[in-house]
């Protein structure tokens, strides 16, 4: 390039000196310096020597050009803003420069530009206009306007670029669109589709903006930030203090915003706020907090105004906004008046509901307002009171507000909200809609609660909790877990709320069913194997080590090595699939899950180091070394994934894993089999190794041994014993014995029963069998195992030849053998001994009749099913005993029973409690007849009549179930005969379902004299 050149551009930039602001003025002063005036003193003009610019003197013009850039990027003076007027002879200058270094010149007016477009791939051209790019927020990376445009003339196209090492398309920032909407220049107007446009700009707000809204959410999340930046802009004016603040508030707001889905800030974007003489969209607004136009303050006045018109609790406390307030009738400027207009509007759909509402209504009109014009606090506690009646009735329904936040919905959650932002109640209205929620703040997110749609939410089992989904499914992509945080620690959803998970957003469900679901739940492994990690977890763990930076000594450092090597060895001799198993096996250790296979993997990156000092000391490998190496090679490959072969180098390729970190996993694994298991001292007292944390966190996993044990059969059994603990008749010594209380059952067991009491008594109360083969094959039979080792001289003295056969039963199985069994599910006792009391005599009839009386009193309680089989069989067991059955009647009882093993549909089951009834209704009827035939009326008519009346009871309840047996249960179908015995006073029939559907009340009596510690099962009964 000729300097002849560079002298033209200083003589241009002289000529509008004028104009240029202090940044220019420096740079034409430093050009002036470097390259001084070459004037003929007399003639006034340019030398005719056509000397060229040096290549000092050319890195010296790209640094001003590099200087400048930094000055004026994202300002007035921006090339890609406007090229022209001052920036005219900078941009001849590039071109000149550009033809030199054979470049582009764009490169030379923004020195840190890319070469390549990410979107078309194409490279930046010579004659191209600046203001046909613009920047993404690196300010390195472009896009051409062109581009983009040509993106949204296709179907269906989403407003959203790409970066260069990205697949998916992702939102435009604020700062990519505020460079687009600064281009000026009337050569930008451009007409489409018969309508002429201003600029690129123009195109956007009037053609694509309107389309915004049509996908997404409002990141509801963002919006209480947005009241922050409005509130810090009015709060610094209102102070004169400058606008760092606010600035910042609006930076954080960005970086949030950008996390959220493409759709979803699109729609944000789109949000339409309304002014006083013209609408804007919100992105317009956001886009003058860069400028800090002079109309931004009534701008962001209209964008307060529509926050508490869409969530009444983003009121704020700023004093410029209360006309905004005042009108709209939010914050301490919602009233009376107000508050009945909102109950009027409230949709309910729940029975006996709106007379409430109404008269809750007529209640604020005489007594809801104290003087100074507040609504009172009794009006705000009749609402919590229908808030709570409504809940209880919408819960897990499909107008549970978890599910629908719309629709009748939508205007209980709008009071909730004016009540809030009044002040009336906690900010976290969804305490209000849902009354058992006793968190305020998001544990993961830090975030108030509300600031999330609950329909992002599922209630916890116990109704305390809202959890938020997006936290499960960031544990899950971080940590393998899709777990909730909650009580300190985090924990995995139980059954109740999973079924609560297809009703929250689709897009929760989708994900759990497409990963969580379908992961391969693990295979479990033997009980040997469990114990051979037991052993290499007792030479290992080293609970101090797993301080950072904790160096362990030479001994413990051998002990560590010989527990691999004896465990490797263990390994060696293991099955296949054993093997495939247990390195497949995964450990969920605070929230982080991880495979035995690749701790191990990571754990053997410890001999490399070694095997580098033996090649360089020239001693030879380590026998014992090369065998672990080949054996775990030889693993690798039964294992079920395709590991890859490490390759052999000579140095670690990343840091080792700490040794005691690895073998906590392993404990934890010990743990979730076996929790009772006993390791080293330093183990059980260092809490460092968190050993007591681990047991009550475990995983209640079955050991492999007992994959013959099913769920149906672990319940079987437990129940069994339950049943065989009130039943049998212990002997004891004077003063050794505990008092059980069951229900309305009692009975004096020994200490061992109690034991087995108490392992299955959380399980029985809570109605929760998820966890019974664990506790039936490891719980259980451990206690038993426990109390038949017990050689001292006090057991032998105490325990008694009746309670060892009893144990043993337990431990050999043998009171589980369906040969013995006299125990069965209640719906078989009636479907077998319904028909079986016709042929027995009137004696032992009315005993059977008088057990299925109890059976169907037990089936109409609320108790769970387990405690119902277990008094059901309770009972059972004393018509077994009872010494007026015959022997000859109670064998084929049983004979029957346990030839039919068949369970019943509900059809079946329906239709055989109908049976039951109208054969039970007719003896009862004929039974009085009888007792009135004694005294001269009718004798010897029983049978004859007893038919009659039974075809009278048959016809009379079929009329009534009929319509729908195949779908009642049996409390149902007994309530509607109630109603119709009431009809049609019917005294028999009447007299005798009040008596099946009587509370079968809790057992309340004394402790027992001879027992030292009463054990009560807590049953919570409304009677």
């Amino acid at each position: 390039m000729l300097v002849s050149r560079v002298y033209e551009f200083i003589e241009a930039i002289k000529k509008i000196k004028h104009s240029l602001d202090n940044v220019d003025k420096e740079l034409l002063h430093a050009f002036q310096e470097k390259f001084p005036s070459r004037l003929d003193s007399a003639a006034k003009t340019l030398p005719t020597s056509e000397s060229l610019v040096t290549e000092e003197e050319i890195q010296w013009l790209q640094e001003r050009f590099a200087q400048r850039w930094d000055a004026i990027a994202d300002k007035p003076d921006d090339y890609t803003f406007d090229p022209r007027g001052k920036n005219a002879p900078w941009v001849l200058l590039a071109k000149e420069l550009a033809q030199s270094l054979k470049k582009p010149y764009l490169m030379i007016l923004i020195p840190k530009l890319s070469t390549i477009d990410p979107e078309k791939f194409s490279r930046l051209e010579q004659d191209q206009d600046p203001r046909s790019i613009y920047l993404s927020d690196d300010g390195k990376t472009w896009h051409r306007i062109q581009g983009l445009f040509e993106r949204l003339q296709q179907p269906s196209a989403v407003f959203s670029t790409y970066d260069l090492k990205k697949i998916k398309p992702r939102a435009l920032t604020l700062r990519e669109m505020f460079r687009i909407r600064s281009k000026k220049g009337e050569e930008l107007a451009k007409e489409i589709h018969n309508e002429t446009y201003a600029n690129f700009w123009d195109y956007i707000i009037r053609r694509v903006a309107p389309t915004w809204q049509q996908k997404g959410k409002c990141p509801d999340h963002l919006l209480p930030q947005l009241l922050e930046v409005v509130e810090l802009y009015f709060s610094a004016k209102a102070s004169n203090q400058d606008l760092q603040e606010f600035k910042k508030k609006l930076k954080n707001l960005i970086i949030d915003l950008e996390t959220c889905p493409l759709e979803d800030i699109n729609h944000f974007y789109g949000i339409e706020i309304y002014g006083k003489e013209h609408n804007h969209y919100l992105v317009d607004v956001l886009l003058d907090c860069f400028e800090e136009s002079c109309s931004l303050e009534e701008k962001l006045a209209d964008v307060a105004r529509w926050l508490c018109r869409y969530d009444p609790t983003l009121v704020s406390k700023c004093k410029n906004l209360i006309p905004v307030y005042k009108i709209l009738k939010v914050g301490e400027y919602f009233d009376v008046t107000h508050l009945s207009q909102l109950l009027a509007k409230l949709d309910s759909n729940v029975v006996g509901i709106t007379p409430k509402v109404q008269e809750l209504i007529a209640k604020i009109s005489t007594t809801g307002v104290i003087p100074n014009g507040a609504i009172s606090k009794e009006i705000i506690l009749e609402i919590r009171k229908l808030y709570a009646l409504r809940w209880q009735s919408i819960k897990d329904t499909p107008n549970d507000y978890l599910r629908k936040s719309n629709e009748e919905n939508r205007s209980w959650i709008r009071l909730a909200q004016y009540l809030a932002g009044a002040g009336y109640i906690e900010p976290n209205y969804y305490k209000l809609l849902i009354p058992t929620l006793t968190l305020d703040i998001d544990p993961i997110t830090r975030e108030i609660q509300t600031n999330y749609p609950l329909t992002r939410f599922i209630l916890s089992e116990d109704e305390k909790e809202l959890i938020y989904l997006p936290n499960c499914i960031g544990q899950h992509q971080s940590n393998g877990t899709f777990y909730h945080f909650s009580g300190n620690r985090f924990r995995t959803l139980t059954s109740k709320e999973l079924e609560r998970l297809p009703f929250a957003e689709s897009q929760f469900y989708e994900y759990y069913a497409q990963f969580i679901a379908t992961e391969e739940e693990c295979l479990p492994i033997k009980r040997s194997t469990v114990m051979a990690l037991k052993d290499l977890v007792n030479g290992t763990l080293n609970p101090y080590a797993l301080r950072l930076g904790h160096n362990i000594t030479k001994d413990q450092e051998r002990i560590a090595e010989e527990a691999y090597f004896k465990f490797f060895e263990v390994l060696n001799n293991l099955p296949s699939d054993e093997l495939a198993r247990l390195y497949a096996h995964t450990v969920i250790w605070r929230g982080q899950k991880r495979s035995v296979h690749e701790i191990l993997k990571e754990v053997q990156l410890n001999e490399t180091p070694k095997k580098f000092e033996h090649e360089n000391t020239g001693r030879p490998d380590n026998p014992d070394s090369t065998k672990v190496e080949s054996m775990i090679e030889r693993n690798s490959s039964n294992h079920q994934e395709v590991v890859t072969e490490p390759k052999v180098v000579i140095a670690p390729p990343k840091q080792r894993e700490c040794i005691a970190l690895a073998s906590q996993y392993f404990l934890k694994l010990v743990c979730d089999y076996a929790p009772d298991t006993l390791f080293t001292s330093d183990i059980h007292n260092i809490s460092l190794a968190a050993l007591e944390e681990m047991r009550l966190c475990s995983a209640q996993r079955v050991f492999r041994d007992w994959d013959n044990i099913d769920d149906k059969e672990a319940t079987r059994r437990a129940l069994t014993i339950l049943v065989a603990l009130i039943t049998h008749n212990f002997s004891y010594l004077v003063g050794t014995s505990t008092s059980l209380q069951f229900w309305d059952q009692k009975n004096s067991i020994t200490a061992t029963g109690k034991e087995l009491f108490k392992a299955l008594e959380y399980a029985l109360e809570n109605g929760d069998f998820s966890k019974i083969r664990f506790i039936y094959t490891y719980r259980i039979r451990n206690i038993v195992a426990k109390a038949l080792a017990q050689k001292d001289i006090i057991t032998s003295f105490t325990r008694y030849e009746d309670t060892l056969d009893w144990l043993k039963s337990i431990k050999d199985e043998s009171m589980f053998d369906p040969k013995n069994q006299v125990y069965f599910d209640p719906e078989i006792l009636l479907a077998v001994l319904t028909p079986l009391a016709e042929k027995f005599n009137e004696k032992s009839r009315l005993l059977i009749e008088g057990f299925l009386d109890q059976l169907v009193k037990t089936r109409m309680q609320s108790e769970n099913q387990y405690l119902q089989w277990v008094r059901i069989n309770v009972e059972f067991n004393k018509l077994l005993n009872n010494k007026g059955l015959p022997l000859k009647t109670r064998d084929s009882m049983l004979s029957a029973l346990r030839s039919n093993n068949q369970a019943l549909n509900s059809s079946d089951l329906n239709s055989t409690f109908v049976r039951f009834l109208t054969q039970r209704l007719a003896s009862i009827a004929m039974r009085k007849t009888k007792r009135q035939g004694i005294f001269d009326t009718n004798p010897g008519q029983f049978g004859a009549n007893y038919h009659q009346a039974k075809e009278y009871f048959e016809q009379y309840v079929s009329t009534v179930v009929a319509s729908g047996t195949n779908e009642l249960s049996i409390s149902e179908i007994v309530n509607q005969l109630k109603t119709k015995s009431m009809i049609i006073s019917n005294g028999v029939m009447m007299q005798y379902l009040e008596s099946i559907t009587k509370s079968i009340p809790i057992l309340h009596s004394g402790q027992d004299l001879m027992s030292t510690e009463p054990v009560t099962l807590g049953l919570t009964r409304l009677f």
